[in-house]
């Protein structure tokens, strides 16, 4: 391929349609009328309270969309600033895990990181005295982030130690901005360490061949 013909983004088809279609539905919020984004943020986001409410009450209004909502809350971001720092890290690590184990592998890594990081804000905001509702991509962009720790990095210890004490900072509520009100630290975690542990099950093998 001639310098000419190369791609202006070096990434891969899976990761720009990922990017293409979370950047297209927070494109189209902003042609809704606010009460119908507000629909979509309310039963598209993430709350571990309404989330559990609903397990045990199937029959109750919404429930079926509140159930999707450990999935559907990485589709959804708080604002532009918020869209663009996840998908270029989206862009970065998810282009690099993407060429190391495939697309339907990545994909597939990438939602399990997702619920990672809404099985540990479940874990850690149910029964909070005020109720969240988390949205964006970032458990399972720091999913990929881990499971790209797990090939792209020798010495682990120090870059895990960062990545979890920033988090726990961010924790304190001391770091904040605009339109988000606040940061989903405990989803970063859980969809990393779903990502760093996971990862070697997302990895290809060689296939054995019998003598």
């Amino acid at each position: 391929m001639s310098p000419s013909s190369a791609p202006a983004i070096n990434s891969t088809p899976t990761v720009l349609w990922l990017i293409g279609i979370i950047t297209g539905i927070h494109l189209l919020r902003l042609v809704l009328p606010p009460d119908l984004e507000l629909a979509l943020l309310v039963l598209g986001g993430f709350s571990p309270g309404d989330f559990v409410l609903a397990l045990f009450d199937p029959q109750a209004q919404y429930s079926a969309l509140i159930l999707a909502t450990p999935l559907s809350h990485a589709l959804l971001h708080a604002d532009i600033f918020h869209l663009a720092i996840n998908m270029a890290f989206l862009l970065a690590f998810g282009t690099a895990v993407d060429r190391r184990i495939g697309s339907v592998r990545f994909l597939v890594l990438f939602f399990v990181c997702v619920l990672g990081g809404a099985l540990l804000s479940t874990l850690v905001q149910f029964g909070a005295p005020r109720p969240v509702l988390i949205i964006g991509a970032s458990g399972g962009i720091s999913g990929l982030l881990g499971a790209y720790f797990r090939f792209g990095i020798r010495r682990l210890l120090l870059p895990i130690v960062v990545f979890i004490g920033i988090n726990l900072v961010l924790a304190t509520g001391l770091v904040s901005y605009g339109g988000a009100g606040g940061i989903a630290w405990e989803a970063h975690i859980g969809g990393f360490l779903a990502g760093f542990l996971l990862f070697p099950l997302f990895q290809h093998r060689p296939r054995l061949v019998g003598r």
